[in-house]
């Protein structure tokens, strides 16, 4: 209705004609969708630019050396991680100074350990340095067997659970059905609209509860043994 009375005040010469209206109100019609994915293609846009802005950031960052860690897949040993007077940094910059310094650890076989302290201590860093994931400056960090790591955080997948279990790896019913009982899942499988197949994830169809996430990667890495 706006866009007709503007027409018609614009100049007297205009006139509201059958063929001007329908003609009109086809234009409209097809305008609709694409005045409509205007908004969506901005909001798109943004998100793009700042995720390449994110995965330059991460590219452009210096490798980590990988031999920092020394690893052996043996149980034989009684020690299963160990750290000697080991300094550890998030940044490569030798004139920044070090996140942890003079580290020194030992944990055996069979052993629960608690790293307890304030906030910014340095207890989520002692545990990414373990993993190799911090720049060390001195110092030897070996660990022996396999290691897993299950953060506070669960790293849910935009697709269904079954594949958010399986991780591309073939389906072993056995031992997915272990991971299902391990993670307590079974009785929310009943609930979700489509059992292990439905969409989960930030923007998934079905958001799984957090209570959801946090067993299923709790116990997930326990059963997984590297593979699930």
């Amino acid at each position: 209705m706006v866009t007709f009375a503007t027409y018609l005040l614009a100049s007297p010469k205009n006139q509201m004609t059958p063929q001007v209206a329908f003609v009109s109100l086809t234009l409209f019609s097809q305008l609709r969708v694409p005045l409509f994915m205007i908004s969506e293609m901005i909001g798109l846009t943004v998100q793009t630019m700042i995720s390449n802005t994110r995965l330059k950031t991460f590219f452009v960052e210096e490798e980590l050396d990988s031999e920092a860690v020394q690893r052996e897949n043996s149980n034989a040993f009684e020690k299963s991680i160990e750290v000697q007077t080991a300094t550890f940094s998030w940044d490569s910059d030798r004139n920044i100074p070090a996140t942890l310094r003079n580290i020194d650890l030992t944990i055996n076989r069979g052993q629960l350990v608690a790293v307890v302290g304030k906030v910014g201590s340095g207890k989520s860093s002692l545990l990414s340095a373990i993993l190799g994931e911090m720049e060390k400056r001195q110092g030897y960090v070996g660990i022996w067997g396999k290691c897993a790591y299950s953060s506070q955080q669960a790293w849910i997948q935009n697709m269904s659970l079954r594949n958010n279990i399986l991780f591309e790896h073939e389906y072993d019913q056995l031992r997915y059905k272990q991971i299902i009982d391990a993670c307590e899942l079974t009785r929310d499988l009943e609930i979700l609209p489509h059992g292990d197949y439905t969409e989960i994830g930030e923007k998934g169809m079905f958001r799984i509860k957090t209570v959801i996430n946090w067993k299923f990667f709790k116990k997930n890495f326990k059963t997984g043994c590297g593979r699930f």
